[in-house]
């Protein structure tokens, strides 16, 4: 349903975990992404929250949190990494879609992760994702508890957010006064569970 309402963060976060939990569950609502979804929101939308994740098949966030059509703005990349354009994307969101909430999720058992950690030679394009990934390789290698790939991804996940949060003028603007978050999570693949880092 399109809502009318602007959320704030800590209100669309706590929908996202409820969703979440339900998606855990198997108890979906959102079954329906088709028909009476598509007239609502043809004119318009209005994303509870955006949400920079990773371009793997098994992370969809619409499913992980069990919304709709029009609930969320999704930018996915390999890695969940952000450029300019991504960074753009956001941008917009948040000033003129006026989402509150950025959420950048990371998970686990990464390809591109996983591709850079064991030295795999990436060309083409493919291989701008090497140096993002590779720095948070290098902080997990010194971390002496959890798995190498996990921690890396929940680094990258948090250097994603320090540069979107630092994004000038806009971003680290209202992040500044407090109208719109950025915050890491991190998806664990083998139980479906999104948590905050």
């Amino acid at each position: 349903m399109v809502r009318e309402e602007i959320y704030t963060a800590d209100e669309a976060l706590k929908i996202l975990f409820e969703g979440n939990q339900r998606f855990m569950n198997c108890n979906i609502t959102h079954k329906d992404h088709c028909g009476e979804a598509l007239e609502l929101h043809a004119e318009r939308q209005q994303p509870l929250a955006v949400i920079l994740t990773c371009a793997d098949s098994r992370v969809p966030p619409l499913y992980i949190f069990d919304l709709g059509l029009g609930d969320l703005f999704v930018l996915r990349v390999a890695g969940g990494l952000v450029n300019d354009q991504m960074l753009g994307s956001i941008e917009y969101a948040v000033t003129h879609l006026q989402a509150r909430l950025v959420m950048v999720m990371g998970h686990s058992s990464c390809g591109a992760i996983t591709a850079v950690a064991s030295g795999s030679r990436l060309g083409g394009h493919i291989a701008t994702l090497i140096p993002p990934i590779d720095a948070a390789l290098k902080v997990a290698r010194n971390m002496e508890e959890g798995d190498l790939l996990d921690n890396a991804s929940k680094e990258l996940t948090r250097n994603i957010c320090e540069k979107i949060s630092s994004s000038e003028p806009i971003i680290h603007d209202l992040v500044k006064e407090g109208t719109v978050k950025v915050i890491p999570t991190f998806y664990n693949l083998s139980t479906g569970a999104v948590q905050l880092i």
